[in-house]
């Protein structure tokens, strides 16, 4: 997320960086399996725990002494509101789509049938900026993903 962030924001804020880093925080606490199953279950994982590593990651800045409005916008940023509205907001997203492009598509496709990869490739890149897809583009992606890159491109 963080060699991602230094070519989609330059330079970014304070807040963003520390978002960046702190995306997945802890997320091993909030196991995917105790959310019903399905995309209305994962949505409400997802929320659910970004809400709580906002929480968790605002008490650890304010025990370093960290302003509250800094703990404020660090969490707005990890719960990506104003997403589409707020540029950083938009980068932080553009890093999460391009990381799991980049290192989480192979092994999560390998455990999907291809239509399903496909609408999640599909939703993947309708969340990304035009600057993250022109980067989307020059990754080596697996020929099959590739093809549904450029179709999605197109």
């Amino acid at each position: 997320m963080t060699a991602w962030l230094g070519v989609v924001r330059q330079p970014p804020s304070e807040d963003l960086e520390i978002a960046v880093r702190a995306q997945h925080f802890e997320r091993w606490r909030y196991p995917r399996k105790d959310f019903p199953p399905g995309r209305e279950g994962y949505l409400r994982w997802r929320r659910d725990a970004a809400q709580r590593q906002a929480q968790a990651v605002g008490d650890l800045l304010e025990s370093f002494g960290v302003c509250g409005a800094t703990i404020a916008r660090v969490a707005a940023l990890m719960q990506k509101r104003g997403l589409g509205r707020d540029p950083e907001a938009q980068a932080l997203e553009d890093c999460a789509c391009l990381v799991f492009l980049e290192w989480e598509l192979p092994r999560f496709a390998e455990r999907r049938e291809a239509a399903q990869v496909a609408q999640i490739l599909e939703r993947t890149w309708a969340k990304m900026s035009p600057l993250a897809r022109r980067h989307a583009r020059s990754l080596r992606l697996a020929p099959e993903h590739r093809a549904l890159l450029e179709r999605l491109a197109d």
